[in-house]
């Protein structure tokens, strides 16, 4: 990440984020090395204006230190950050609910969390369906685990509406 630093090279930056994720995938969703993993990678999306992505890579550092001890006093920072990621996302939407309850983002459809296996290991249980006689290919159902969402995710709702103006 500090070749980034030193030499703006966006390409090789992304090409670092890359291998940081990859090796992320062995630790545990839990460590906050995966949690800032994840942190760095939005921040570097979102330098290349790579919206989407940066949405995406932020709203999985903010759920997965969401309950974590380790990552308490960043939570706040993921939060602003996830809003100015959003804001250029979605310019038109309202950020505040999410900024108040973060777990609302493991619902979001389009922003798509559920390809990341980090969340899916900590936030879904996966249930395999039969195929179908029209196709053979396996199709797989994501369910929330209710047992697994913290209580300590979300934002007291003065801070909330901090960050939700801080993100417009």
């Amino acid at each position: 990440m500090s070749a980034f630093e030193k030499n703006h090279d966006q390409r090789k930056a992304l090409q670092l984020n890359a291998a940081a994720l990859k090796f992320s995938r062995s630790l545990p969703a839990s460590s906050w090395r995966t949690v800032e993993n994840y942190d760095d990678a939005s921040l570097y999306y979102y330098e290349s204006s790579k919206w989407k992505a940066s949405a995406q890579h932020q709203a999985i550092a903010v759920l997965l230190a969401c309950g974590m001890e380790e990552s308490k006093s960043m939570f706040p920072l993921y939060v602003k950050r996830l809003g100015f990621a959003f804001s250029k996302y979605r310019p038109g939407e309202d950020f505040a609910p999410i900024a108040a309850n973060p777990l609302l983002l493991l619902k979001d459809i389009r922003l798509n969390l559920r390809a990341y296996g980090d969340l899916r290991r900590r936030y879904f249980k996966t249930i395999k369906l039969k195929p179908d006689a029209q196709t053979s290919t396996i199709t797989y159902l994501y369910k929330i685990k209710p047992e697994t969402l913290p209580a300590t995710c979300y934002l007291p709702p003065d801070q909330a509406q901090e960050q939700a103006v801080k993100s417009e």
